[in-house]
């Protein structure tokens, strides 16, 4: 993590090699206490200058951008973090470009904050798109791009990716992202795919071990290995698309489709999945029968709440809560102070003022370390105990229609230090409906219920396509494979990157080829969709 420890220097291009301490640059003044100023070092100094000079080479709209101010973060190893940001004068602070250096001094991302907005410019072709960017890419490494390849799997619009390549493989987490507005001009350069991206903290490639492509099985053995995790999933209210106008999502109506339930990487070594980080949160478990109780909650007044919070183990009068509107549900939201590191808080539906959500809040502000087992050796209780409470929750305050459930994700992956959480998702003939969910945590040492969130579950029945309307897995697996075939490529999960250990190494792996117009599969026409599940990125 870095230190929040960030001196800002202003100065002009032309004074930034004299020997005066950089602190004292642009006309001698002196633009931050010497006492808390970290000096940088004359090379760097040097590689500043050079750095500015380079982006302006490659980047013609800079030319009349004449003043810079410099920013250093200290970082936890001792160096330093640092970003410069050109202007054409200090007092227009537009149009301005922001750009940071790598580890050896090169510039490195860069975003240019235009005067004037795309607004009313005819949009550029992609195609024209990816030509400025090649050319770039050639400028800016060398006429073999760096070893970077064009993947057209990410680009559209006014956006081209670039891939490393290794052995000839794209290497997924090491990428370039190119934004080009309508005047052909590169406006952005970022590290692309930002789920799986290194950055800085990428071992070099000379230090890394890449398997040799011969060692992967067959491309049918991967196929069958991924047949086994395409699956059927409903959604009650499916992204569609984006309002520009008024910032919100365009929704359909309900649908059935295919889609791989994990992370889509197969191991080309041994035929088995690889979880990506978040594909531990998206794995199907067994179906769960519920009875619930059949009475639904309400709270309208803070005696009501009190009463309720009791329900959790939380003693309270209702002069002691605080009432005011929720942000998620725009019904009532209930804060009762248990003392000053915790609250716990009740939120209503506002129409109707049904109990919609129950936590108790952290209201402290450091970073707070989740041990996975009690550090004194006491026993928690097991992720089963632990769910079969969650499960009682459920009966007790969820819809009195749902007749069964199913987990999504494994325990470890909603573990929060003793606070263990369960997401359920309701089930139609079999089928899981991804976004009618039930979220709810118990706490390991008391069993007490310390969240329950349920703000997108429905309270009525569901009315659902027909699963013996849907085209055969057979079929489906077929014109998956046929649309977005199996790739080999180079990757490094999530795991590994949010692991403590640093010495990970690339796999070799299948991937099913993104394209950012086939996301999943509608189960009743056998026909790609343009947009996935919200929760789910394309990437």
């Amino acid at each position: 993590m870095k230190k929040l420890n960030r001196v800002i220097f202003s100065l002009t291009t032309a004074t930034l090699l004299a020997t005066t301490p950089i602190y004292l640059t642009n006309n001698g003044q002196v633009l931050a206490e010497e006492s808390k100023a970290k000096e940088l070092a004359p090379e760097w100094k040097v590689k500043v200058e050079v750095a500015i000079q380079k982006v302006k080479e490659r980047l013609p709209y800079l030319s009349d951008f004449s003043y810079s101010t410099l920013k250093i973060l200290e970082k936890d190893d001792g160096t330093n973090d640092i970003t410069i940001i050109l202007q054409t004068s200090k007092e227009k602070k537009k149009p301005s470009f922001t750009f940071g250096l790598d580890k050896q001094g090169n510039p490195d991302k860069f975003s240019y904050n235009e005067e004037f907005p795309e607004e009313g410019r005819p949009k550029i072709e992609h195609e024209k798109v990816v030509s400025k960017a090649t050319d770039f890419m050639k400028q800016w490494y060398g006429p073999d791009m760096g070893g970077f390849a064009y993947n057209p799997n990410y680009s559209k619009d006014n956006e081209a990716h670039f891939t490393k390549l290794v052995n000839g493989l794209p290497y997924l987490n090491i990428n370039v992202r190119l934004t080009v507005n309508s005047k052909g001009e590169i406006i952005s350069k970022g590290s692309g795919l930002h789920k799986y991206n290194l950055g800085d903290d990428a071992p070099a490639l000379e230090n890394m071990k890449f398997a040799d492509p011969k060692e992967a099985i067959s491309k049918d053995q991967a196929e069958k290995a991924f047949a086994k995790h395409l699956k059927l999933f409903y959604l009650k209210q499916p992204v569609e698309g984006w309002n520009e106008k008024t910032k919100k999502n365009l929704y359909g109506p309900p649908t059935l489709r295919y889609k791989s339930e994990f992370s889509e990487f197969i191991d080309a070594k041994t035929g088995k999945e690889v979880p990506a980080y978040d594909g531990s949160g998206s794995a199907y478990n067994p179906i769960v029968k519920v009875n619930p109780v059949g009475k639904d909650v309400t709270v309208k007044t803070t005696e009501a709440a009190a009463a309720l919070f009791a329900a959790f183990g939380i003693e309270s009068k209702a002069e002691k809560i605080n009432e005011g509107i929720s942000e998620d549900t725009k019904g009532k939201k209930y804060t009762h102070e248990i003392n000053k590191d915790f609250d716990a808080e009740i939120e209503t539906e506002e129409e109707t003022g049904r109990f919609m959500s129950y936590r108790v809040v952290d209201k402290r502000k450091k970073e707070i370390k989740f041990p996975k087992e009690d550090p004194n050796g006491k026993k928690w209780l097991t992720p089963e105990e632990s769910m079969k409470l969650a499960i009682a929750a459920l009966e007790k305050y969820g819809p009195k229609h749902v007749k069964e459930v199913m987990p999504i994700g494994t325990a470890e992956f909603q573990q929060r230090g003793a606070a263990l959480g369960f997401k359920f998702v309701n089930v139609h003939e079999g089928i899981p409906v991804l976004d009618d969910e039930i979220f709810i945590r118990i706490d390991r040492i008391t069993g007490e219920v310390v969240g329950l969130h349920m703000e997108d579950v429905s309270w009525e029945p569901l009315i659902l396509p027909d699963p013996k309307k849907a085209v055969s897995h057979e079929q489906a697996l077929k014109e998956y494979l046929k649309v977005r075939p199996l790739e080999l490529q180079y990757f490094t999960s999530n795991v590994d990157i949010e692991s403590d250990n640093r010495n990970y190494q690339p796999i070799l792996v299948y991937r099913t080829a993104i394209s950012l117009d086939h996301q999943e599969m509608d189960a009743l026409t056998g026909k790609f969709t343009t947009a996935a599940e919200f929760h789910k990125s394309p990437y």
